[in-house]
């Protein structure tokens, strides 16, 4: 595909560039294509890219000892991942697997390290996205630690939740085998969670959208008590 200054603001970590800037670094970009479950990233390998993701989805996920998939987020087009081994050189500390066929441009070592260390704009927009990470990080640490799997799967959909034209959503709901990766549990397990809330109404299904109906009723199911 052919870039243009458009497709750069429409990147988080790029929007609002001066435009000598974002053509210069047209001329740097190249692009990669994924087929669905493909590896974007593997863990542990060394590699100094800074990646943005064009369309599709990636995930980021480890494996502990017994081979079971463990995901943290999810990458959505517009955001930027690569940074932490770009500015510190070390190995990849997650892979990255595309859930869906996705495009990816890539920016060289050499020039995103002068975009995020001397353009004052970038630098300060990703000071507060990792900030940001690491909040979330820590929110799933605190989630994993939850006691029972159903708390666990209750926990990450408070999390998903949005305030959209006077309705409490979840506006593009997790597959189960998504909501398993990230509440260390099974599908068949998120599968009965699920379904209990919408027996009791607590939530009810629209599509891909999950409309929460007794938003303090599934607070109360996420405790650990």
């Amino acid at each position: 595909m052919k870039l243009q200054t458009t497709d750069l603001d429409k990147m988080q970590l790029l929007e609002g560039l001066d435009p000598i800037i974002q053509n210069a670094l047209l001329t740097h970009f190249h692009t990669r294509t994924y087929a669905k479950n493909e590896s974007v990233v593997q863990k542990g390998l060394a590699s100094a890219e800074l990646y943005f993701l064009v369309s599709g989805r990636l995930k980021v996920v480890d494996f502990i000892q017994n081979g079971r998939e463990i995901g943290f987020v999810f990458v959505n087009p517009g955001m930027h991942f690569g940074e932490l081994s770009l500015i510190d050189g070390r190995p990849r500390s997650a892979s990255i697997i595309a859930t869906e066929p996705s495009i990816v441009i890539v920016l060289p070592k050499k020039e995103a390290q002068q975009l995020i260390f001397s353009v004052p704009h970038v630098s300060k927009k990703l000071l507060l996205q990792l900030t940001d990470t690491i909040r979330k990080d820590n929110e799933h640490i605190l989630l994993l630690g939850s006691g029972s799997a159903y708390c666990r799967i209750y926990k990450l959909l408070l999390q998903q939740i949005e305030s959209v034209g006077g309705e409490t959503i979840i506006e593009r709901v997790l597959t189960q085998h998504e909501m398993a990766i990230m509440t260390n549990t099974t599908r068949e397990t998120v599968s009965r969670a699920i379904s209990q809330l919408q027996e009791t109404g607590v939530v009810r299904k629209e599509g891909k959208r999950l409309i929460v109906q007794k938003l303090d009723a599934l607070k109360h199911l996420s405790l650990d008590v």
